[in-house]
């Protein structure tokens, strides 16, 4: 691995987070031992792959703890931890405030606190706001945290700033921001996201091309990926077997190789261009507008060094098999893939990837007969015990992209915790559209402020965003979340005449 190809990326960061993930890098070598703290999801998972990687090489000792939410219970417990050190990935930035007192980094890309210190940046905290954490964010430093930079990218640069050799760990960067979507806004990696990327690909370590961008592209048969697209959904094809075997026979494909299916990373060039060309005359002829269009293809991140056939070698089939292990309790085995382990743990993830699958598909069938109610500016749906809160997110997310939905206000969906609190409490997960984001509405900042109204804690992202708050306050949650929405949208609105 060259090595000029860490200092050459740092080079290219802003300076000013550049300068804190150096500042952060320090604390960790004073620290012998550490406790990496990190959130369930791909990116999480992928960000904790990272420190433990780059702390072993530093001849650290550390442990990695996984966590739904950080509230106080969690915090309390960290701070008995015994470690010289907790190193907050892909979380902390929400809580910056409880965590005061305690030596700590995060390397977070959520939106900071600002309860405890409402002074410079418009609200937002300095570095040096509480003198014993050491705070990586990119929403410190003019970038954003939900496109530019994900947890696993913040992570990624103090490990950089450790070591110019963890250049190597790039991938994972790559893999949390593409398990965070953040290549959905325009259809490929933006920001401090394409400086890791194009690091990473000119050292061969990933490859990037254009592309359809629907999910399966080294593990599905060709039908069975076009049967299962949702965005952008296809008339006739999409949830029809039959429409897609169809279309692709119309077309003159081979379907099989020999006996074996095959799957769209094999397809020769003209054969991809010609089946791209067939489904975008399909989406004109439906008359669909020329942006859905334009989703159907867009950049896709390949890991060379991965076997073919293989989920891990697509960064999107990856990021949803991290999402898997962590969403159903076993996030250790979603850290072990991140450190390279392709026999137990690779196992033992693509069992948990089937039973996901199987979760994902109950769940949207139990989401669509229980209905959503519609309200001035959001919509919502409960699903009780009936779907699990750690997917009620992503559940809420694909009824908001399925076919026919209503794209005009943000879905939110509500499942009872399973976590262990003094009161009952709702967890709370809203999904939006990037055109709602531009029209002024953000849900990280709309979430926090109806949680915070009734005791409860929440936030995020612009465009999703999380909550948890006492069960008696769901009417009264959704009464203030609809109307601060509302404000933002009419805010955004005013912005623009």
């Amino acid at each position: 691995m060259t090595t000029e190809a860490g200092p050459t990326l740092a080079s290219q960061v802003p300076s000013g987070l550049w300068a804190s993930a150096v500042e952060a890098a320090e604390g960790i070598r004073r620290a012998q031992t550490v406790t990496v703290a990190t959130h369930i999801d791909a990116d999480g998972i992928a960000a904790a792959g990272i420190a433990s990687a780059a702390l072993t090489r530093a001849g650290r000792l550390a442990s990695v703890r996984f966590f739904k939410k950080l509230d106080d219970a969690a915090i309390k417990d960290l701070r008995k931890s015994g470690s010289d050190l907790v190193w907050f990935t892909d979380l902390g930035s929400g809580s910056i405030s409880k965590i005061e007192g305690m030596r700590a980094v995060i390397s977070d890309h959520h939106v900071p606190d600002t309860a405890a210190s409402p002074g410079p940046r418009n609200g937002q905290m300095l570095i040096s706001d509480f003198a014993t954490v050491l705070h990586v964010n990119p929403q410190l430093h003019g970038v954003s945290g939900a496109n530019e930079l994900s947890g696993a990218g913040s992570t990624f640069l103090v490990a950089l700033a450790l070591d110019p050799a963890n250049i190597e760990l790039a991938p994972l960067a790559i893999l949390g921001a593409v398990g965070d979507l953040q290549d959905q806004k325009t259809r490929k990696l933006e920001g401090v996201n394409r400086m890791i990327l194009m690091a990473a690909c000119r050292l061969g370590l990933v490859e990037s091309s254009e592309d359809l961008r629907y999910f399966g592209r080294e593990t599905r048969a060709i039908h069975k990926m076009l049967e299962y697209s949702s965005d952008p959904f296809l008339p006739g094809i999409t949830n029809n077997e039959e429409g897609a075997l169809a279309f692709l026979l119309e077309r003159g494909l081979e379907l099989k190789d020999g006996e074996t299916w095959r799957v769209w990373s094999s397809l020769t060039s003209d054969e991809k261009d010609d089946i791209i060309d067939g489904l975008r005359t399909l989406l004109e002829r439906s008359r669909r507008k020329p942006g859905t269009i334009e989703r159907l293809v867009g950049e896709v991140y390949t890991f060379p060094r991965e076997p073919t056939g293989m989920p891990v070698r697509d960064a999107k089939e990856f990021a949803t098999l991290l999402n898997a292990c962590g969403r159903h309790g076993r996030a250790d085995v979603g850290l072990r893939l991140c450190t390279g382990d392709r026999g137990d743990a690779l196992n033992e993830g693509l069992v948990l990837l089937r039973d996901h699958r199987s979760a994902l598909s109950q769940a949207l069938t139990f989401a669509k007969d229980v209905g959503v109610t519609r309200m001035v500016n959001i919509q919502h749906f409960d699903a009780g015990d009936e779907i699990e809160d750690t997917i009620v997110g992503t559940v809420a997310g694909m009824l908001l992209n399925s076919n026919g939905s209503d794209r005009s206000a943000p879905m939110v969906a509500f499942a009872d915790s399973t976590e262990y609190s003094e009161v009952p409490t709702k967890k709370v997960s809203a999904r939006g559209t990037q055109e709602l984001v531009s029209m002024g509405m953000d849900l990280s900042v709309a979430m926090r402020t109806a949680a915070e109204r009734f005791g409860g804690v929440g936030g995020g992202h612009n465009i999703a965003a999380g909550a948890t708050i006492p069960v008696e306050k769901k009417e009264e949650f959704l009464r203030v979340l609809d109307e601060t929405v509302g404000s933002q949208l009419l805010r955004g609105a005013r912005q623009r005449v």
